[in-house]
């Protein structure tokens, strides 16, 4: 159990899932972000706002499967 908290000792396939979940979160939140009509600074927060969230879930759901 304690390996999988350590993305680190994970596969390579599960390594790279993480990557593209919060590339994937980042381009939502700038999506989210432009939309709302948001200046830059926003648009980059939402950005990392959306990378933190679904990077985070997919964290969880390895970890925790």
């Amino acid at each position: 159990m304690q390996a999988m908290l350590n993305p680190g000792k994970w596969k390579y396939e599960d390594r790279v899932g993480l990557i593209i979940a919060a590339v994937v979160g980042a381009l939502l939140g700038i999506v989210t972000g432009y939309v709302a009509g948001k200046p830059l600074l926003g648009i980059l927060i939402w950005a990392l706002i959306g990378a933190v969230v679904v990077g985070g879930a997919v964290y969880c759901y390895r970890a925790f499967r």
